[in-house]
């Protein structure tokens, strides 16, 4: 099965032991990434926005798909323009990560942005639907451990985040 968003593969796994799991399905994904937009003011910037697989409104990093041969940073800086309408600043690479090893082949390319600034009004996708929220960063914490942020990935480079401006 192949859709705009992912590709179901089928494989034959040899595990270590010899044991062979057939069929072993992966689902090809392309990159991701996620972005930890800070403002000169100290506010993250994140979208609120609904997502139909776990049916609840979710606040988060902005995030987006890397295209074929795109650069994740320029990847990054179109998503982070689309969602929120904020650009520039100084850009730092935090880190790759596999969301989810054990079923999806992809990596979530995870940015830092330091001083971004409002430049234009997002212009998100065609089915997007996206609030911008402006967060102190003191508070993103609280709001994790309210269950207000849930996205794995996201989470993750709030703290890769977090760590890199403490240093």
């Amino acid at each position: 099965m192949e859709t705009p968003y992912f590709a179901v593969r089928a494989d034959k796994l040899r595990l270590p032991d010899g044991e062979v799991k057939d069929p072993y399905y992966v689902l090809e994904r392309p990159d991701a990434v996620i972005i930890f937009p800070l403002t000169e003011e100290g506010e993250v910037v994140l979208v609120r926005q609904y997502r139909p697989p776990i049916d609840r409104i979710e606040l988060g990093l902005p995030a987006g798909l890397v295209e074929e041969d795109e650069d994740p940073e320029k990847a990054g800086r179109r998503e982070l323009l689309e969602e929120t309408g904020y650009s520039g600043g100084e850009w730092e690479l935090l880190g790759s990560l596999a969301s989810s090893p054990s079923l999806k082949d992809n990596w979530a390319h995870l940015y830092l942005a330091r001083d971004v600034a409002r430049d234009t009004p997002p212009q998100p996708d065609e089915y997007e639907r996206l609030e911008v929220i402006l967060v102190p960063v003191a508070e993103l914490l609280p709001r994790v451990f309210a269950g207000e942020i849930v996205s794995s990935s996201g989470v993750a480079a709030m703290l890769l985040a977090l760590n890199e401006l403490q240093g």
